[in-house]
């Protein structure tokens, strides 16, 4: 959250926890009731109700916000989202170059600035996709999946 400038604000006291828990409850048990007057009995049946819900639910429950102004920024020219809403691993490069992560090995390609990364902490990052890179320092480095290591594993009679 910090790569985005995003602060978050926790409720730490028990009475902000018990308002957000308190209308969580309201919705929750009005919901149920709803469901069950109209006999919804399929997820189709669930979603007719709920069109017909919310609005009311909204309308009685609804605060006004304090400030009218928008709220949220644009992500500043540069800043890639997937670099940094994804999952971020820590691995460490091992002598011939490579990183593994869960069943794959990946192959780093020698870079500009370094031939080997042998020994470096990198980051693998796993987006939401699936998709697999590799950073050091905050720099994205080139690499591909390796191709499997044939097996040491010898069949003795």
């Amino acid at each position: 959250m910090d790569e985005l400038g995003i602060q978050l604000i926790f409720a730490q006291s028990p009475q902000a926890k018990g308002r957000v828990e308190r209308a969580a409850g309201t919705f929750q048990d009005r919901l149920v009731s709803e469901l069950r007057l109209a006999g919804a009995a399929t997820i189709d049946d669930a979603s007719r109700v709920l069109e017909d819900f919310l609005p009311r639910f909204n309308e009685r429950f609804r605060v006004p916000a304090r400030e009218s102004a928008v709220a949220y920024r644009a992500v500043d020219e540069g800043v890639c989202p997937g670099r940094i809403l994804c999952f971020k691993y820590r691995r460490r490069v091992v002598r011939d170059n490579t990183v593994r992560y869960r069943w794959r090995t990946l192959q780093l390609l020698p870079g500009t600035d370094m031939p080997t990364y042998a020994g470096a902490a990198v980051d693998v990052l796993e987006g939401l996709d699936d998709s697999l890179a590799v950073q050091h320092e905050g720099r994205d480095i080139p690499s591909q999946e390796a191709p499997p290591r044939p097996s040491t594993k010898s069949i003795c009679c």
